[in-house]
Formats: structure tokens, sequence, C-alpha cells
């Protein structure tokens, strides 16, 4: 499943399969969930009605590169437009930040590699207004100086921040490596240098061509009704020629070898190639071996680096991703040779089938674990909006309860058949960073500071 903040993909990879369109028609995804397009044939929303507080979390996810469209990458520039919009005052009205604030309501933007979500969580009765809001504001949008000012204020403290933190800099500097160009190389947070040099023009020409209605998913969960989906924009025409954006193409690096970065704490990261979102069998194998190997308290990895080293943490997960996906272990705290030969051997444990007992309580487990996580509306939202905008909304886990195709995929694993997952896509050396706080002092003493 998809858990980290920033997506990405491997090293050696399989042909390339074609990502559905955003544009396809609606699919069923169980009683509770209601599907359409936003505008004629284009786009996609997907509501799903739960029960509990009242409260609704509203995503509008769209399929762009967050470098930019151009051939030269311009790191941030998704994030910073994205921004730019929900600060931006229309001529009429607030903010969409502001709309959102009045409501007592949490805007959150997130960017990936190949898409953008922009997220609301606000109570029940204001989710119709705040979903007309939303679409208004990014289906048509309008951009200011001044709210280019504040976008870019804001977005330059959280790369001040992310900057500090070893487990997004070793994440970042894993990216580096599997890659040697596309989107998916860059991290979605650049320097504040960097996003200083953003132009209003170029942050007005991105806005333009990736908010659009083509380009959209909207997923909302919680106490609504499908009755909130007539407030939706339909925002500017769709000429009949303009297709959803394709996923742009990231080059993986041919031979990526082991790098050591400088760094103030010690952290490493590690990370494998894995299937696309396609192969629902394998992927959904993967999601397995990541729960039972690297999920946080329960995991054979998680377990064994906690007893030997406490005051390490772990973020380990299998990021499903329209091709390919991606297997990613980060640890902060501890060194690669520190934790390596734990991996090693668990990795080892699961290319021979498990035994068949221990192999049926870890895929309960596992298959409790993903239920545990799309509790809530915001878990609930993000789910559907991530695999739609990867190409495989039918996949989503939870998608027609018991009976969809993740978890038809999960009850048909067999000990043999992860073994041979695991033999496919974990057997060969992962691309391994280092950040070093020892690297950072003889690189200081190099340049003599």
């Amino acid at each position: 499943m998809k858990r980290l903040a920033l997506a990405f993909a491997g090293a050696s990879l399989a042909a390339a399969l074609p990502c559905a369109s955003l544009a396809a028609a609606p699919v069923a995804l169980g009683p509770r969930v209601t599907t359409s397009h936003l505008q004629g044939d284009a786009g996609t929303a997907v509501l799903q009605t739960a029960s509990g507080a009242p409260v609704a979390s509203l995503e509008l996810w769209f399929r762009a590169p967050s470098t930019g469209f151009g051939k030269e990458p311009v790191v941030s520039l998704a994030r910073l437009a994205a921004q730019a919009v929900a600060a931006s005052k229309p001529i009429v009205g607030d903010s969409l930040g502001e709309a959102v604030s009045a409501v007592g309501g949490k805007l959150a933007i997130t960017v990936y590699g190949d898409s953008v979500a922009v997220s609301a969580l606000v109570p029940a009765n204001a989710a119709t207004a705040i979903a007309k809001a939303m679409t208004v504001a990014y289906f048509s949008p309008v951009l200011t100086a001044d709210g280019l000012k504040a976008a870019a204020r804001d977005v330059e403290a959280d790369a001040v921040v992310a900057a500090y933190d070893p487990d997004v800099v070793v994440r970042n500097a894993t990216f580096e490596q599997l890659f040697s160009a596309g989107p998916q190389r860059y991290p979605a947070l650049g320097t504040v240098k960097e996003i200083a040099a953003i132009s209003f023009a170029d942050v007005q020409s991105f806005a333009t061509r990736a908010f659009r209605v083509q380009n959209a998913v909207l997923s909302v969960a919680g106490t609504v009704d499908a009755t909130l989906l007539a407030s939706v924009s339909s925002g500017r025409p769709a000429s009949a020629d303009a297709a959803a954006e394709a996923p742009v193409a990231s080059t993986p690096a041919t031979a990526p070898a082991p790098v050591t970065k400088p760094f103030d704490a010690a952290a490493c990261g590690f990370g494998w190639a894995g299937p696309p979102i396609a192969d629902e069998r394998a992927a959904t194998t993967m999601d397995f071996i990541a729960d039972y190997l690297f999920r946080s308290e329960t995991g054979v990895v998680a377990r064994a680096v906690a007893a030997k080293f406490p005051s390490a943490s772990l973020s380990g997960q299998f990021v499903t991703l329209n091709d390919p996906g991606v297997m990613y272990l980060g640890f902060s705290g501890v060194r690669p040779d520190d934790v390596r030969p734990l991996v090693d051997a668990a990795l080892a444990s699961l290319r021979a089938p498990l035994d068949p007992a221990r192999f049926e309580a870890a895929r309960d487990a596992f298959e409790y674990h993903i239920l545990a996580d799309l509790q809530t509306p915001s878990q609930i939202a993000d789910n559907f909006g991530w695999y739609a905008v990867e190409g495989n909304l039918a996949y989503a886990p939870g998608a027609n309860d018991a009976t969809g195709p993740y978890f038809v995929a999960a009850n048909a694993m067999t000990p043999a058949s992860v073994a041979e997952v695991a033999k496919r896509y974990l057997s060969g050396p992962p691309v391994v960073v280092t950040l070093s706080p020892e690297a950072k002092t003889k690189s200081a003493a190099g340049t003599g500071t």
C-alpha cells in the first residue's frame, strides 16, 4: 500500500504496462461507494459514505509530474503551484485556504513523483461548500502575486524543516540513486534557493496544464452522501482532444552503486524494484511481505532491530505504483552495516516457503492491518485517490470489501507463491544509501571549514 510521503520506483524494471485512463468508465466499488465522472467523460469522482463523527475528507488528486512538463526538471514546481492556487484570492470570495480555515477545517498539499494531492478535512455540514470551493479553485485556477508570495514563504519553511529530517533526507537520496532522470529522481521539496528561482510564469503554466478536470480524481469519504457531487465545479470546458496526462517516465539507473552522504545523524535506506500495479497478485504479495517483515512493532525485522538497536527507527513498506512498485526500507539512528545482516536474513527466510501455520497467522494479521488502516475518512479518501491516480481504482484495498480484487489476491496467496515473489523481486542487492556524520566531518575538513 501507499504509505510514503514521496513515492518512488526502482532500478531493474519490467516492460512498461499501459496506465488506465482517468476517463475510463466508472467502476463499481461497493454498496456504500458512488463513482462517476466529474465532467462529461472526464475525470473521476469517488465517494464513500461512512458512519461515525460528522466529518468529511475531500481529496483532489491530479496526475502531473512533480518537476513540471518541461525538458529541464524544476524541483518544487508542483508543490509551489498547488499551494499558490490555494493561497490566491479570487476577484470575489475567499481563497481556498481561507474557506477551509473559516469552517474549522485543515488543508494539506502532498506531492508525489507523478501526482499532486490537495486534501481538506472538514465538518460534514461544510463538505458540500468546500467541494465546490476546491474544484472551482483548481479547475479554473486563479493565481495572484500575493498568493504566490504566501505559498513560497510556506513552502520554503517546509523545505528548511525537511532538510534536517533524516528520514526525508535518506529517502530523497535513495530516489536520486534509483533514477538517472525523470521526476522520481527529485524530491518534492528542493532548497530555498531553488524555490525562490521559480517564476510566476512557471507556476501559472504548470497550474494551467496540470490542474484540469481531465487529470483529476475527487475522492471523498465521511458522513456525507452522493448529493455532494452535484456541487462540484466542471471548471474550464474540456476539449475533445484534451486527454488526461500519462505518467511521466523516470529513467532507472542502470547500475546504482552504494552511496554515502554527509549528514548530522546516522541513517540508511534500501530500495528494490517491484511489480507494477497491474500485477495485482504480485503487488499484494509485496504488501504482505512488507507487513510481515517491516511493520512497526510486529514485523520480523522491526522487532529484531528494536531488540538490538532500541534507539533506531524503521520505516518500511511496499509503494504501489503504476510501473514499477518499490519496496523501500529506511532507518534512522543506525548504519547499513548494523542492520543489513538482519534484513538479509529475513529476506532469505522468505525465499523458502513459510511454515503453513505461521503463514496463515501472518496473512490473518496482514488482512487485519489493511482493514485497520482504512477506518478514518482520511484513510479511505487517500486510499481511493492514490489507486485511481496510479491507474487501478478497482484494485484499491477495501473496494467491494472482502470480495474485491485486493482481498481476492490476498486470499489466493500461499507459502509457495510468497516465496516465488520474494525470489523474483528481492533476491538481488538493493540500492543502499548511507547518511553519515563522519562523512560530514571529512567533507568539512576537506573544504577547510
